[in-house]
């Protein structure tokens, strides 16, 4: 017996894997321009990376808990708290890397991304309690593309940033 939706975790987890590919891809075009990489630039590419890989891991992980016999209520609601907890940590976290790394203000955007990123990934504490519906998957998807979504939002903009003026 299958879990619902694996086969959009296991599409998820293949975008992850392509996603850190890319942010790798991004690091080595940038210093092969002779643009050098600054502690920010570092950052970013490193959280990128780490993006895509947690989206992976997040992304296989019910399929894995479900095969290891756990019912699909129980699944979900591991899950839930599997993904949504470190995921809120490294929301809280991010402000805080950005200033130790640049100058530059926190941009709107990336405040708003954050918010989101935050209600999204709260939403699973929520599930893994079973309120206000009983624990399902969809959220986790959610939760899972939204992350991944931010930083492609962010990746697209970094793309000028890598190969633009420097402003750290």
């Amino acid at each position: 017996m299958e879990i619902p939706h694996e086969f959009y975790f296991y599409t998820l987890a293949q975008i992850g894997i392509a996603f850190a590919g890319f942010a790798t891809i991004l690091m080595a075009l940038r210093e092969s321009r002779g643009g050098g990489m600054s502690k920010f630039h570092l950052w970013v590419a490193k959280s990128y990376i780490q993006s895509g890989l947690v989206t992976a891991v997040n992304a296989m992980l019910p399929p894995l808990l479900f095969g290891l016999g756990l019912s699909e209520i129980l699944t979900w609601q591991i899950a839930s708290l599997l993904i949504g907890l470190p995921a809120i940590a490294m929301l809280l976290l991010a402000p805080r890397q950005w200033r130790q790394t640049t100058d530059m203000p926190l941009q709107l955007r990336l405040k708003i991304q954050i918010a989101l990123g935050l209600l999204i990934n709260g939403a699973l504490v929520f599930n893994a309690a079973g309120w206000p519906a009983s624990p399902g998957g969809g959220l986790i998807m959610l939760a899972v593309s939204w992350n991944l979504f931010g930083f492609f939002a962010q990746f697209a903009e970094s793309v000028n940033f890598f190969f633009g003026k420097d402003e750290t």
